[in-house]
């Protein structure tokens, strides 16, 4: 509870309900593009050892990593035309 009051959690759930939510939290991660949901793991484990500037540093090398991808660009053109993207890791 005092994790989820300072922010550093999403949900509090009871002990009985805790894997039904981290399946919720799951199929919601896993609807995202692989490639940005697979750097963006990268860098949160990365986290445990490195600098805030080697953080930022990588966080944007991932960014310019995945901009010129089909998910990078089927992103913002599933959301014009209104229909849930088709994501190919690519």
């Amino acid at each position: 509870q005092r994790a989820y009051e300072l922010g550093m959690v999403n949900k509090v759930a009871p002990e009985a309900e805790v894997m039904a939510e981290a399946e919720k939290l799951a199929a919601r991660i896993t609807a995202n593009a692989p490639l940005a949901v697979a750097a963006s793991r990268t860098v949160v484990i990365d986290a445990t050892s490195k600098t805030d500037d080697e953080l930022w540093k990588d966080s944007g090398k991932a960014f310019a990593s995945i901009v010129g991808t089909e998910d990078f660009k089927e992103g913002p053109k599933a959301f014009i035309e209104k229909r849930a993207p088709v994501w190919k890791g690519k």
